[in-house]
């Protein structure tokens, strides 16, 4: 593609490319003003790049050091006599802007977080991986694949008597210590796999820029593998994405409630549905592990035979209590009857089981959505704060 030089102008990274790439069929109409994503596939020398902008291959002249990887802001300044986009230079205010960002994206869609195991389960097939002429490429994906299968709650998991405890560790959440930095001390919000973790977030991250540094590096790539790539490549950034907007959710509601909360996919027959559990510890956040204090663990369930389900528990050193509730009285039934087996069960454990009561109550769902909106994530002055 022939690119006309861009000089004299100090600090910018200036694209330009031929009309026709951006009048192609899926991408989307620009406009003066506007920001996309974009990101770093490629050096050419001589202060040209390779840049992967929706699917998009487009080479730009750079005055600045980039390296292959490197994800960019790009805003488009003209669109005649061919289009011009300039890079958004990255400051304290942009990283603020991202962390109000994914505060909203939580409250517009607060089940988003259900896609990354959705859409998981058509991406990774094994007929969609065999376009894939990269073998290495193709091997991260099904053990991506299979990654993914095991934080989901279904037969295949069910025997597994710490899910929760692996699921959180596993997928990622614990990778909180750069977020919190931002939050309490204004530093960039960085986004790095962590190396050699066996997490989803660390290897959505590498797979991501894996199969955009492949993209870069093959310009034959034919066109049903290059769709291919294009889809797992952006459904790595989409769940990154979901990831670290769960990870500033607890962050903040940590800082300020001492709650932590946790989003499982349980697989049914027919769908996947997400179920919420949140953890209260008492007290000061600081001394959230001080001997003795006490720690309270909500689930809002919703199974597709048995309705609607909340769990209050309750736990003060080995001494527990647990309220039960159901949307019916058929259901509260079965519930009960099988309470004394799961009173042994936490027995062996090492709880002592100071109550456990199961009733029939119609605003279960209600009650969750009044349990969320009370929270840090929907205050104002929250979003305000870092606007």
């Amino acid at each position: 593609m022939d690119v006309n030089p861009v000089s004299g102008i100090p600090s910018r990274l200036l694209i330009r490319a031929l009309r026709q790439k951006f009048d192609s069929q899926g991408f989307p109409d620009l406009h003066p003003g506007d920001r996309l994503d974009a990101q770093v596939t490629r050096k050419l020398g001589e202060g040209k790049i390779l840049v992967l902008l929706k699917g998009t291959q487009v080479e730009a002249d750079t005055k600045i050091p980039l390296q292959v990887g490197q994800k960019i802001q790009v805003q488009v300044e003209s669109l005649e006599p061919q289009v011009l986009l300039r890079l958004v230079a990255d400051d304290a205010a942009g990283e603020r802007g991202k962390i109000t960002g994914y505060l909203k994206a939580f409250r517009s869609d607060p089940q988003a977080f259900a896609d990354l195991f959705e859409a998981a389960a058509d991406l990774f097939k094994p007929d969609h991986l065999k376009t894939l002429s990269n073998g290495l490429l193709r091997s991260q994906a099904r053990s991506l694949g299979q990654m993914i299968r095991t934080l989901i709650f279904s037969s295949e998991t069910l025997e597994n008597p710490l899910f929760i405890r692996d699921f959180v560790f596993r997928s990622g959440f614990l990778l909180e210590r750069a977020l919190d930095r931002h939050l309490k001390e204004g530093a960039p919000a960085e986004t790095k796999a962590q190396p050699g973790a066996d997490n989803l977030k660390s290897a959505l991250i590498r797979f991501g820029a894996e199969v955009r540094q492949w993209l870069g590096s093959r310009p034959d790539i034919p066109a049903e593998e290059f769709k291919t790539l294009i889809r797992l490549a952006e459904y790595a950034d989409r769940s990154v994405h979901s990831l670290e907007t769960q990870q500033i959710l607890n962050v903040l509601s940590r800082d300020q409630e001492n709650r932590f909360m946790v989003q499982i996919p349980f697989a049914f027959s027919q769908n996947l549905a997400m179920q919420d559990i949140f953890i209260e510890f008492g007290g000061n956040p600081a001394e959230e592990n001080e001997k003795g204090s006490p720690f309270r663990i909500v689930f809002f369930l919703n199974f597709d035979a048995l309705g609607e389900m909340m769990i209050d528990v309750v736990i003060r050193d080995q001494e527990l209590a647990a309220d039960l509730s159901c949307q019916n009285v058929d259901v509260m039934t079965l519930v009960s009857s099988s309470l004394e087996k799961l009173k042994e069960n936490l027995d062996s454990l090492g709880f002592r089981v100071v109550r456990m009561a199961c009733d029939v109550r119609d605003d279960i769902g209600p009650t969750r959505n009044d349990y969320v909106r009370n929270s840090s994530w929907y205050e104002g002055d929250v979003i305000n704060f870092f606007a």
